[in-house]
């Protein structure tokens, strides 16, 4: 068995090399790297930019006709303890034993920036309503919004009047938030956040690297297979080396691009909030303040070092996995125009594994991701996550890497069998007797 891996060293220099030097590959990570790092930086900057504050509101009296028959509001006090500053400067001037018609005609005489509010009681209901004079300069919209505020100091008002105090009305007006947790799970911020958007964010991140580097692989695979090249490679090297070879050669530049796309992401990051914090010293980039935090308590959670180390294993051993059976899909290819229909063989399985993952935690079904975490298919897109927030052991992550090993170990064996054995069947059309044929044949 030794033998036939022998020689796959070569193969994999070889393609790695020729793929490194191909201009399109260079000319796609440098400027995807480029587009990054600009993205990140003009990213800092605009959220950095100082937003305009609103504008006052054009209103600067309102006449109020309170006939709720509750004690009065003093609706200035109230906006300004919000802090609004749109309103701040408005004056509001309570008319009692007078008609709203009159009201009207004192709000057009003080000035065209003047409206009138009614407060009527009907029922169990308080009805806000604004009455803007003709020659009033006030728009139905920019009094709905003044009567919005109105409303909000009104509620406080009637809350008061129910006899709390303003430390009482602060902490009846906070909102609640409820959490439920497990005796002995872990309640740190931290764990939650990553719980929550972890299995979501590399889910799609592995998913769109099998998609756009499967394919290559598959490619790779099937070039020679379907020229006249292919005799003079399987005199030089067994089809285990061959196999292993490109897919590892494959594997590896997708990995190296991907680690360079990331060291750009966090390069953008990192240089754009610098340079938008020297323009604007109060800026601070919010993924930032979430990462820092994020590191500040990585001793209250489960993000080990073992159990991230392993998770990154387990990450490039199943996107190696994935990878393999992109090779045996490449194998499948008896001639040039099969190669499209070939990529099911393993894009499918992506696809089903990858939303498995994905829609199982949001379902609870706490039984399909037991089940996951020991299937090759499906491990790749649910352990790496498990590992870092603690949701399996060390133990079960080194047996779910140990059968993704074995599979992936014997998926190149066959794939090696499938593309010599395909050999004698270039140009026929491939089906399960056949290919049961060339899997039980003396290789």
């Amino acid at each position: 068995m030794k033998k036939n891996f022998r020689g796959w060293t070569t193969v994999f220099g070889f393609t790695f090399s020729q793929s490194t030097k191909k201009a399109a590959f260079k000319v796609v990570t440098i400027f995807v790297s480029l587009l990054i790092i600009g993205g990140f930086i003009l990213g800092n900057l605009l959220s950095a930019k100082p937003s305009k504050e609103l504008e006052p509101s054009p209103i600067e009296t309102v006449f109020v006709l309170d006939n709720s028959g509750l004690e009065a509001t003093d609706y200035q006090s109230f906006l300004t303890m919000m802090g609004n500053s749109q309103y701040m400067h408005i004056e509001f001037e309570n008319l009692a034993n007078t008609s709203a018609e009159d009201a009207v005609k004192v709000a057009s005489s003080n000035s065209p920036k003047s409206i009138v509010v009614r407060v009527d009681k009907e029922g169990t209901d308080y009805i806000f309503k604004a009455l803007i004079p003709e020659t009033s300069d006030i728009s139905e919209n920019e009094a709905d919004n003044l009567l919005s505020q109105m409303i909000s100091a009104f509620n406080s008002n009637k809350l008061l009047q129910s006899g709390l105090t303003m430390d009482q009305l602060t902490t009846a007006l906070k909102p609640v938030t409820v959490t439920t947790s497990d005796i002995g799970e872990n309640s740190s911020e931290a764990v939650k956040f990553i719980k929550m958007f972890a299995p979501m964010i590399f889910g799609f991140i592995l998913y769109f690297m099998l998609l756009i580097y499967g394919q290559d692989v598959s490619k790779s695979v099937s070039t020679e297979k379907t020229s006249k090249l292919i005799e003079n490679l399987l005199t030089s090297a067994h089809p285990y080396a061959l196999i292993t070879g490109k897919v590892l050669a494959i594997t590896s530049l997708a990995i190296l691009q991907f680690v360079i796309w990331i060291g750009s992401v966090f390069l953008g990051l990192y240089g754009g909030n610098a340079i938008a914090h020297k323009i604007y010293p109060e800026y601070q980039n919010t993924f930032i303040t979430i990462i820092n935090y994020l590191r500040d308590n990585i001793g209250e959670s489960a993000m080990s070092l073992p159990a991230i180390i392993l998770a990154i294993i387990v990450f490039v051993l199943g996107f190696l996995f994935y990878c393999v059976l992109a090779g045996v899909a490449g194998s499948l290819v008896s001639k040039p125009e099969d190669a499209a229909s070939a990529q099911g063989i393993f894009v499918f399985p992506i696809v089903i594994s990858f939303l498995v993952c994905y829609l199982a935690p949001l379902t609870g079904n706490e039984g399909v991701l037991n089940v996951a975490r020991y299937v090759p298919f499906t491990a790749p897109f649910s352990v790496p996550v498990d590992l870092i927030t603690g949701a399996i052991s060390l133990g079960e992550g080194v047996i779910s890497l140990v059968l993704l090993f074995v599979f992936s170990l014997l998926v190149i064996m066959l794939s090696a069998r499938i593309y010599k054995g395909m050999i004698l069947y270039n140009g026929q059309n491939v089906n399960l007797k056949l290919l049961v044929n060339i899997i039980k044949a003396d290789q």
